[in-house]
This record gives C-alpha cells, structure tokens and sequence, in this order.
C-alpha cells in the first residue's frame, strides 16, 4: 500500500500518536522546568526577607561593616527569620568590593552548567542565582542571593548569601515528578484504550470475516463444502484431469424417507443424523476425494482419482458398510436406507453443472424405484426427466388455458342393471400432444403440488355437472393426499357444496390406502368431519395395500371398491376369485357397499352377481364420456347402453 493510501487510511491514528509524544515530552520537559521556576520563585522570596531582616536594624549593619568581625552577627538574624540551618555561606563586601567577612563552607563551588539558570535583577536591584552542588559534600541545590547593602540611598556594600534548597528542590521533584507520572499514565490510557480497543475491534472484524468467508464455502451443520464450492472444486479437478485423460465420478447420496424420519426424532435428531452422516462419507472417501452437503439430506462425492470401475465400486462398498451401521440419536439406534446416483466424467459429461445434473437424474430414478438402491446415469433417463419438465411447465398452465375436462364412467347396480352413479375421471386435452393420459400427468402433479388447485377444480367441476343429473345419482371424485395436507379439506368440500348446490348425500369421496399410512389418527379426523357433512366415503383400490382392514374397522366407510386387478383375474385364478368374494362377504356383514372395479366381460359380470356384488364399475357398462353426453344417458334413464349389451352377447 502507498505511503499515501496509508496516511489517508490511517491519518487519525497517527494524529493521535503524534499528540501523545507531544503530550509525553511536555510531560518530561514540564516537571524540571516548573520546578526552576518554583525554585527561582522561592529564592526571591527567600532574598526579600533576608534583606529586610538585614536592613531592620541599622546598627547591626553599621557594626558589620566597620568592626572586625562585626559580621558574625548576621547568624543571628538568620536565626531569627528561620534560615540558620539553611545559610551554607554568607560573604560581606564593602562599597569597593572587597570581602570584608565570609563565614560558613569554604569549598562551597558555583557549576552554572548544572542547573541552568540566569542571573535575574530583582525589583530592588539584588540579583540571585541557581546552583546544583558540584561535590560530594555539598547540597543538591543552592541559590546564590546577592544583597546590595543601600542606607540613606548610599550603597555601602553587598551581602551575598548561599541558600540551602535542596529539601524544597526535593518536594518539587517529588510533586512534579508524580504529576508527570499521572499524566503520562492518564496519556498512555487515553492511547492505549483506543489502540486496544481498535485491535480488538479489529480482530473481531477479522475474525467475523474469516468465519463469513468459512460460512460462504462450508456447510454450517457438517462442515464439508457446501453446494457453490464443490462446484468449484469439481470444475478445477475436471480442468486438471482432462489433460491427463483421467477419469471422475461423481456420487450423489441422499437418505430415503428423511422427512419421516426426521418428524420423528426429538430434538436436534435430524441434525445430529446428518452430522454423522457426513462424517461417515467423510471417512469413506480418500484425502483426494471431495465431500460435500449439497442440499437438505443430500451429499456429492467426487472421486478424483478413477482408473477403473472397479476404484467406483470399492468406493461404494466402503460407503455402503459405513451407512448400514446404525446411528445413535438421543440413545436410540436408527438405520438408514439411502439412495446413490453416479454420473462418470468424461462419458456422461465434462463439466461440473452437467455432472451434477446427470448425477441428480440418476439419483432421482433410484429413488423412483423404491430407494435403497445405486444406479448409474444413462441417456435415457435425460430423456425422460426433459419430458417430465416440459409435462410439468404445460401443466402449470393448464387450468388457466382451460384445458382439462371431466369425463364421468358409469357405475352400474348389477341387479337391476340401472345406473346408480359415476365416477369423475380427468383427462387433459393438450394442444399439441392431444389427450394426455392422467398416468402421465397426475404423479407430476402430486409431487409438483399442483395436485391441490387441479383435484378442487374436478370436485366443482363435477359437483356442478351432477346437479343436472337425476336426484338418485350419485357422483364419485377420487381425493389425493395432498389435498388433506394443505388446507382444510372440509371446508373446500363445504363451500364446493354449497356454491353448485349439489345435495351432499349425492357426493361420494374416494380415498386410497396410501393416504392413511401416515399421520393416521389426523386423517381419519379429517375424513369423520366430512362425513358430518353428510357425503359419503369411499376406499378404492381396496386390497392392494397392507392394513385395509384395520382401518375398515377403524373408521366406518360408505363403500369399498374391489381393485380391477382382482376382477380382471378372478375369472382364471381361483385365490384371485376367493379375494373377491370374501371381500364382497366382508362388506355385507360390515353394511359397506361395495363396487367391483374393471368389469369388461359378461363372465366377470356374471361371477359377481353370484357373488353378491351389489354394484359394478367398468368397460362393459360404459366408457367414460364427457359431461354431456353422460348427462342425455342419465337423463334417459336407461340400463345398460345399446352397444355394449350387444358388444356383450358377442362376447
């Protein structure tokens, strides 16, 4: 940094220093000079007195100058004003000079170089000055007092006397010396306070830097790199390897079912999973390899140093036996099951971004396949996630572009073989790609959200498109578990009930098993204030999962619906036949009504009304159509449609 810089920088620091050493010399130079001076004052003093001591008695004077050894008798006016045992010496001249009387030290000698004091003239003429003893044996300090002798305005002669000021010297010393110590102090605090607190401040700063700058490249829970720096660090061992024609991988690990897992812990468990979890990939990788934390249960492992497959696999399995061993969180064990995918450089990509992509991708259809899995990105699964994206932005503007409709499959009671109901179906009539099958469509939605806005859009749709059918109609709409996390579903039915005036016994909710398995006891709350409603509930797919039972016990359901894949079987598996109609059984005994799904030959229809099955949804009663059409047929009032009675006896 420039000199300039630097003053600019720092001008109010130095102004500062350079007050202290001015206040700090002033402080040395101060005491010795007010000392002089305090001194000087005092021997004036000294001198006044002495003087007028000695011109009080003229006769004493006369007699000192005119009688030989007259003189001795100043040492009694000296004792009498008090300075007897402060006169080292006193010397009397006569008008020509001459010594007439000396008495006191004899080696009393004068050193001006050691005190540095001038002559001064006193307001009568008398003149001092001050000494520092130059000898062993002599005072510290003196003054040298010269008293011209003046009676009737004739000078007659001169007294000089040498004042002791060594204790006085010393008092000032003392005094002066101490003040100058206090200021120097009080200075030396005014400075250091300051600098200290400057320096503190500043290692404050610096350290609050160093810790922004840490925060800015590390993971604040796990401490390994964080999303932005393993970027960096990618790209560099990326560059560094392309010349030498190595290879990378890079691992991208999550933990299935985290959310879960993590609602279920106490305090700070989640965190303490993940701490761990990071420490043991930290172990598992190699001191060239890079770790990171790059999303919430999310962790990338580059390996740097690839020669083979066979470096990758050794890799996961030192991985694989380090996560499988149990956690232990607030003195409980958990056990992870956890999801890798792998992206290789430079065969699935040579840059950081497009890695990191490819590794999510194939991270993501682990996952897709039940989780607990490794799986290597393929070209493919590009692929299908582009079309997954497009899918999912088309979809977000589906429902302002208008282009969904309901389309309403009849529901049969297989005595009289007169409608009872309808199912509401969606279907999305794109306007590119035609009909897009709700297979297709509706996962996206439910992992999108977007589930909630379009499931309450095909409740009014079809709550205000049964109002026109006849009154002994009912209307089926299925429900998605999303639309029970968000927002209050019961109201949503409310108001939907209220705004078309639908009857809320003619609306009929279906729900599937897979809602239930969580937060059940909330769910099943839910699911009794709609029924306060009045509408009635029904479980599809009834079968399929692993608790239906339980929960038909549990909570008292309007209907159960036989999956189609037991309808479509039951005709040539005889366990597939025994399901079917003991479900049937079970739903008379309980008083549940119960709707065989997936009928399409006359055999199945045939078989269940042998069984007992009070009602009866698929092809071979009715494709589903559009709302007006399914309205002139429920209007009509008709059984079974034409062209399927005779598409039936064909069969």
């Amino acid at each position: 940094m420039r000199p300039r810089e630097l003053l600019k920088r720092y001008w109010h620091w130095l102004g500062l220093t350079s007050f202290a050493i001015a206040i700090g010399l002033a402080a040395l130079v101060a005491p010795t000079r007010i000392s002089l001076m305090e001194l000087e004052r005092e021997a004036f003093a000294s001198e006044d007195r002495i003087r007028n001591a000695v011109l009080a008695d003229p006769q004493i004077l006369l007699q000192a100058l005119t009688v030989p050894g007259g003189a001795a008798r100043f040492a009694d006016v000296f004792t009498d004003i008090g300075y007897s045992r402060r006169v080292l010496r006193y010397e009397l001249y006569d008008s020509r000079g001459e010594v007439i009387y000396t008495s006191g030290l004899a080696n009393l000698r004068l050193d001006q170089t050691a005190l540095a004091a001038a002559v001064n003239p006193n307001l009568n003429g008398a003149t001092i000055g001050l000494y520092a003893g130059n000898a062993t044996n002599q005072p510290a300090h003196f003054a040298r007092l010269h008293i011209p002798i003046s009676l009737r305005g004739n000078v007659h002669g001169s007294l000089e006397v040498y004042l002791d000021q060594s204790e006085q010297a010393k008092v000032l010393s003392s005094y002066f010396g101490f003040m100058a110590l206090v200021i120097l102090a009080l200075v030396s605090a005014g400075i250091a306070i300051p600098l200290i607190l400057a320096w503190s401040r500043g290692r404050a700063q610096r350290r609050a830097s160093e810790e922004v700058r840490y925060l800015q490249k590390h993971d604040t829970l796990t401490g390994l790199a964080n999303r932005a720096t393993f970027a960096g660090l990618l790209d560099h061992a990326l560059e560094r390897n392309r010349p030498e024609g190595r290879h990378l991988a890079l691992i991208s690990v999550d933990i299935d079912r985290f959310q879960e897992l993590n609602e279920s812990l106490e305090s700070h468990g989640g965190d303490r999973v993940l701490h761990d979890f990071g420490s043991r990939i930290q172990h598992a990788a190699r001191d060239s390899d890079i770790v990171a934390r790059v999303g919430g249960d999310e962790f990338a492992i580059a390996l740097t140093e690839v020669t083979a497959l066979s470096d990758v696999m050794a890799f996961m399995h030192r991985l694989g036996t380090a996560l499988a061993r149990p956690f232990h969180v607030n003195n409980r064990e958990v056990v992870l099951a956890t999801s890798a995918g792998i992206a290789l450089a430079p065969a699935d990509g040579n840059t950081a971004d497009v890695l990191v992509r490819h590794a999510a991708i194939a991270l993501s259809r682990a996952k897709e396949d039940g989780g607990q899995r490794v799986c290597f990105y393929e070209e493919s699964m590009d692929k299908a996630v582009q079309r997954r994206h497009t899918i999912e932005q088309d979809l977000r503007h589906a429902l302002r572009r208008c282009e969904f409709e309901v389309v309403y499959q009849p529901q049969y009671d297989l005595k009289s073989e007169m409608p009872c109901g309808s199912e509401a179906l969606i279907r999305w009539r794109h306007p590119e790609h035609g009909i897009i099958s709700p297979g297709h469509f509706i996962p996206i939605a439910e992992e999108t959200g977007l589930i909630v806005p379009i499931g309450e859009w095909v409740l009014r749709q079809a709550c205000a498109d049964a109002t026109r059918w006849p009154e002994h109609l009912t209307v089926a709409v299925n429900l998605s578990p999303a639309q029970f996390r968000v927002g209050d579903i019961t109201e949503t039915v409310a108001d939907v009930l209220h705004e078309t005036g639908l009857p809320a016994n003619r609306l009929e909710l279906e729900i599937t098993e897979s809602l239930l398995i969580n937060d059940t006891e909330e769910v099943l709350a839910k699911l009794s204030r709609l029924r306060e409603l009045g509408v009635r509930i029904a479980m599809d797919d009834f079968g399929t999962g692993y608790s239906s039972l339980s929960y038909l016990a549990r909570f008292p359901f309007s209907k159960i619906k036989i999956d189609q894949q037991f309808v479509r079987n039951m005709t040539r598996d005889p366990a597939m036949r025994a399901i079917v109609k003991t479900v049937i059984a079970l739903g008379k005994s309980l008083r549940i009504a119960v709707t065989a799904e997936g009928v399409e030959t006359p055999e199945q229809a045939r078989m269940l009304r042998r069984f007992g099955c009070p009602q009866v949804q698929g092809f071979l009663y009715g494709r589903p159509e559009a709302a007006a059409v399914h309205a002139e047929e429920a209007l009509a009032g008709s059984p079974r449609p034409a062209p399927l009675r005779k598409r039936s006896s064909a069969a």
